[in-house]
């Protein structure tokens, strides 16, 4: 319980834009009707900041999870993983089309921030499972 009171805490910067949740795969019961099993297919969850959506595809994989993204409009960013531990699982980059792919061991909550070139400021997603 300290951990999710310590991600509570640390869940905003003062200097990032909270993307808020529009969708997500794992709440919608439509979506779980007809899959077999859960790790049988990739959960899609997407964020919306005031001026860039993040549309996000996390994949189980046997060592950890994949997530694939897509920023729009498409811009070139850094894309750091944060655990909800403060430290840095993952981080790469974003395509001039706004893509990017990052692997992180599994299990665990994370956030996404995406870092642009200025004068834009940098935005950070909600906590979600890997």
């Amino acid at each position: 319980m300290t951990s999710f009171a310590r991600a509570a805490l640390g869940w905003r910067r003062t200097d990032a834009e909270l993307a808020e949740l529009l969708a997500d795969s794992a709440l919608d019961p439509e979506s779980l009707a007809g899959t077999r099993s859960a790790a049988e297919r990739a959960r899609s969850v997407t964020f919306r900041a005031s001026d860039l959506e993040l549309d996000v595809e996390v994949r189980s994989t046997e060592g950890g999870a994949v997530i694939l993204g897509q920023l729009a409009p498409p811009v070139r960013a850094a894309v750091e993983v944060q655990r909800d531990d403060g430290s840095q699982a993952a981080a790469g980059g974003s395509d001039e089309l706004g893509r990017f792919r990052v692997e992180v061991s599994p299990g665990g909550r994370v956030r996404l921030r995406v870092l642009r070139e200025p004068p834009a400021g940098p935005v950070e997603t909600s906590w979600f499972e890997v």
